[in-house]
């Protein structure tokens, strides 16, 4: 069942990795509420929100994709997430994260462009 991708599909598929990863951005957020207090429970109700933003995306995106490559692409959420903890978090990055992220994304763009073959 392979099928021929288009760069454009591949932008949307890593538009929904995206924004899956500021479910863990949000999340975190939440984390720092007092359990159940109202703020908590708004935070995780936008959580929920986009998580349903997401699996409605996810499932028109991988109607362009075996779903192993799909989801293998899954993967670049770890990107994400070291920006975002960076960027917003000001969390220590340690070379042999950046190392793991660097291998992970190779990965990615040999998947990638072995399926588009």
């Amino acid at each position: 069942m392979k099928k021929n991708f288009k760069w454009k599909d591949i932008l949307m598929l890593q538009a929904v990795f995206f924004i899956y990863s500021i479910s863990s951005v949000v999340s975190k957020f939440a984390s720092g509420k007092e359990l159940f207090s109202l703020e908590f429970i708004l935070i995780y109700g936008l959580d929920v929100a986009i998580l349903g933003v997401y699996a409605l995306l996810w499932q028109q995106v991988i109607k362009h994709f075996e779903l192993s490559v799909a989801y293998a692409n899954k993967a670049v959420t770890l990107l994400w997430t070291l920006v975002w903890s960076l960027f917003l978090f000001h969390e220590h990055i340690t070379v042999w994260k950046g190392a793991g992220i660097l291998l992970v994304m190779t990965g990615i763009f040999i998947l990638n462009g072995e399926e588009g073959k």
